[in-house]
């Protein structure tokens, strides 16, 4: 993209990045921490700080690429929740340029490329998730960024690139065939495509091979095998069962409403990439573009078929390896039907396509950065958690704080506090603690607005105990977010 062909498109992809990044930056530091990215950040902590830097005392189900990148940032910028976002960020301003640059040589067009750009840019899903610290971001900016370098016949970069998307997220896998098939210039020997084969799965497997070593040094130590917790962690992946496949089906529909938001958009993607692989198929079967087209299909098509027939949660960040790939052929397409337009100039056409995009996208844009649509629904029940977890560090030392439903935004954010953290499994266990140990030290619990409390006082009225509320968060509705109580004493005891 620095080549003298961008000529002035160059400096608006520059204002394009600007757009990108002011858009991503109030999910960045305004939406609350998920709890996986609590746990994220925990396991930054631990390697940040020298506690457990092969992470043998937490049940890891990721990669190491993502805890050690999040403890980098945590040395580098301290340890707060913008810093640990920043592996999210990063990548997803990334994005935008790997994005454009894939599409302008997959077609050789810089105007497809910079549409292409804009859909990245500009989709709310990728602006919601460019403010998260979640691997899927990072895993997805390499994936991309392999397909470059396989396009440009860098077949060893490709293959560490693809690697190193592994080593984001296990999902990375699905980078290294896209990867293969992306080198569209005709290979004129066997031999020609036995050493681009053989160089791109050998740098894939160098990372691979310092991933499962690390993991094997773990395992050394005492731990479970990251791909073993992350299997477990789903619930052992399966086949989806018959009666499940509809109601699948339409949730994951459902979802894809978020890649762009526009109806418009939605139906050019729909008619027009059928229409724009029968073509190539018709008129130049065996074109690089018609190649390129296929290719990207497949890997749209497969990709969905794997999360639809296999039990993976519908979970919208699990949807954004879709984002540059419909992107790109967002580009190929709007390019296609400018090019049919009459009357106008060249140029003429293809800037009107692009001011097109940029209507349909900015108002979804505007609206998920400010956090408007219904969608990243987990990260926003808890809004106020901040509160709870600065209250509950100012207790005395040696208080003890039980926790069900909290504990990956506890250890991260109290992990230095002076407070104990004791888990719950059920309301008869912490009846059971709290008669033998409640005379000890204060106790303290927190709930959240979507549990009752009903169950747990039932427990503690039978043990002489009762819940006293000392802390009470409300969300951004009005409804109460969060509620904090110490165990006391019944009256009547």
């Amino acid at each position: 993209m620095t080549r003298g062909r961008w000529g002035e498109l160059r400096w608006a992809l520059v204002g394009l990045l600007l757009i990108a990044w002011t858009l991503r930056l109030p999910p960045l530091l305004q939406t609350p921490l998920h709890p996986d990215e609590a746990l994220y950040g925990y396991w930054g902590k631990l390697i940040s700080q020298g506690r457990d830097v092969w992470l043998t005392g937490v049940p890891a189900y990721k990669p190491p690429l993502l805890p050690y990148l999040v403890a980098a940032a945590q040395l580098l910028f301290g340890d707060t929740i913008a810093a640990h976002r920043l592996s999210g960020l990063v990548p997803g301003l990334l994005l935008v340029p790997l994005t454009g640059a894939l599409a302008c040589v997959l077609y050789d067009d810089r105007w497809a490329g910079a549409m292409a750009a804009v859909g990245v840019a500009l989709s709310p899903l990728g602006v919601v998730f460019s403010g998260a610290a979640f691997p899927d971001m990072l895993m997805v900016v390499l994936g991309v960024a392999a397909c470059l370098a396989a396009v440009r016949d860098r077949a060893g970069w490709a293959g560490l690139l693809a690697g190193l998307s592994f080593a984001a997220k296990q999902t990375g896998l699905v980078w290294l065939p896209l990867s293969l098939l992306m080198r569209c210039r005709p290979l004129d020997t066997r031999g020609g495509i036995r050493r681009y084969t053989f160089k791109l799965i050998g740098g894939w497997l160098l990372v691979a091979g310092f991933v499962f070593a690390w993991d094997a040094a773990r395992i050394a130590q005492g731990a479970a095998s990251f791909w073993q917790a992350g299997v477990v962690g789903y619930g052992g992946l399966r086949l989806v069962w018959p009666q499940e496949m509809w109601p699948r089906l339409q949730e994951w529909c459902r979802l894809t409403h978020y890649l762009f938001a526009s109806p418009v958009i939605g139906g050019l993607l729909l008619t027009g990439l059928p229409l724009l692989i029968l073509i190539g198929l018709a008129r130049h079967p065996d074109s690089r573009y018609a190649r390129a087209d296929i290719s990207l299909a497949c890997f749209l098509l497969v990709y969905v078929l794997i999360h639809w027939l296999l039990a993976f949660p519908t979970w919208e960040r699990y949807l954004l390896p879709l984002v540059p790939i419909l992107a790109v052929l967002l580009g190929r397409i709007l390019r296609k039907v400018a090019s049919w337009l009459p009357f106008v100039p060249s140029t003429w056409r293809f800037g009107l396509a692009g001011l097109l995009l940029v209507a349909l996208l900015t108002v979804p844009a505007f609206r998920a950065s400010a956090g408007c649509p219904p969608m990243d629904g987990e990260r926003a029940a808890y809004e106020g958690m901040e509160k709870v977890v600065s209250f509950l560090a100012d207790l005395p030392e040696g208080s003890v704080v039980y926790h069900h439903w909290l504990g990956w935004h506890y250890h991260y954010a109290l992990g230095d506090a002076a407070v104990y953290l004791a888990y719950w499994p059920n309301p008869a266990w912490l009846a059971r603690d709290v008669e033998v140990f409640g005379d000890r030290e204060p106790r303290y619990i927190a709930f959240p607005g979507w549990e009752s409390s009903a169950r747990v006082e039932h427990h503690l009225s039978g043990v002489g105990y009762e819940l006293d509320p000392v802390l009470s968060v409300a969300g951004s509705d009005g409804h109460d977010a969060f509620a904090v109580y110490q165990l006391e004493p019944s009256s009547d005891r």
